[in-house]
């Protein structure tokens, strides 16, 4: 049974549809997230690491050296990425404690979606680094 998309999260994909179609704009996205995710590394480390397997991931493949993930599975991650750098969400970020909690909530439903593809990805990644 799929789970129920989180609050938010399709204004999002909309958002993520429209930068698909560039490069630069995802780069731009991913640096962002990056930076935001190092200046607030105490408030996400529950979930900073699902965060670094999205970039990867989403780097990856505008590279082009990553092409077998669906387009499904792009769009997905980068929606995720969009609604993380977004500071004014459905629980704005600045509220203390509970800021990050629907940024942890839309990655772990996404994370959860897409579970296959990571996998294939992580696998790709492991190979990669015993050559």
């Amino acid at each position: 049974m799929k789970s129920k998309q989180p609050k938010g999260f399709g204004s999002a994909k909309r958002k993520a549809a429209s930068l698909a179609k560039d490069v630069n704009q995802i780069s731009h996205l991913v640096n962002e997230a990056t930076a935001k995710a190092e200046n607030n590394r105490h408030a996400i480390k529950r979930f900073a690491e699902t965060l670094s397997t999205l970039c990867r991931l989403v780097k990856a493949r505008g590279k082009g050296s990553y092409k077998e993930a669906p387009r499904r599975t792009i769009l997905w991650a980068v929606a995720a990425i969009v609604y993380f750098v977004n500071p004014f969400d459905v629980v704005p970020d600045f509220i203390p404690v509970v800021g990050y909690l629907d940024d942890a909530a839309v990655l772990g439903f996404v994370m959860n979606s897409i579970a296959q593809d990571i996998d294939d990805f992580q696998e790709w990644e492991n190979t990669k680094k015993r050559k």
